[in-house]
């Protein structure tokens, strides 16, 4: 078995954590856009707001604390879901979405209406599926929620499409109880980001991984495959 967070002889390391990180801003970035045009954020993201401010504590330090939480038991049960990016992901997220929310609310004129909200959902979604894709694609690890389903189904006789969907589920009703933000990219980002993310796999990701050799022979064959 391959040894876990060899970052001594993982291929092309700082390409792969830079463009990890360029990726989870485009996820926060996304997420931010997504929040103040009113049309909802994530599930998971929606549960931290809600759960957040119903104790009073800030947004990014509180998703901070779920995600420890969440990776302990991860790593307990398989750590080779995670990896450097994990810990990025799950550090970072949070604390961009305030300062994207924050920097936003700064400007000195911000549309609204109907048009305006379709405008923010679909440039929201464009730059979270991106930024999923790039994340993801570095092969440096997942966030802690996204562990969660491999784990179990590793462990179960369930399927991986049926776990997911209950983890989705069960936390969107968690954020609708918290008062999290929940709308239109909240079903989406839980059902429907798919083939978007395919689409910048193939059209974005891919080509530039192979342009500035983030990934090796091998892995690019294993992504064609």
């Amino acid at each position: 078995m391959a040894k876990w967070l060899d970052l001594k002889h993982t291929y092309n390391l700082k390409g792969k954590l830079l463009f990890s990180c360029l990726g989870i801003v485009c996820i926060a970035l996304g997420t931010s856009i997504c929040r103040v045009g009113g049309v909802g954020v994530d599930p998971f993201t929606a549960m931290n707001l809600g759960l957040s401010a119903r104790i009073g504590m800030d947004f990014g330090t509180f998703q901070l604390i779920v995600n420890l939480i969440i990776l302990v038991a991860v790593f307990r049960f398989d750590k080779y879901q995670l990896g450097l990016g994990t810990i990025i992901n799950m550090v970072a997220v949070g604390y961009l979405i305030e300062f994207f929310t924050w920097a936003y609310h700064l400007l000195p004129w911000q549309p609204s209406g109907f048009v305006s909200a379709g405008v923010y959902l679909v440039v929201g979604t464009l730059f979270f599926t991106l930024g999923v894709s790039l994340y993801l694609k570095t092969r440096m690890g997942v966030a802690p929620i996204d562990a969660i389903a491999p784990v179990i189904v590793a462990r179960t006789r369930f399927t991986y499409t049926p776990v997911r969907m209950t983890q989705d589920i069960t936390v969107a009703i968690i954020a609708i109880i918290a008062g999290g933000p929940i709308g239109v990219f909240t079903i989406i980002a839980a059902f429907f980001t798919g083939p978007l993310i395919t689409m910048w796999n193939k059209v974005a990701t891919l080509r530039l991984y192979r342009r500035f050799k983030v990934l090796d022979k091998q892995e690019l064959a294993q992504e064609a495959a």
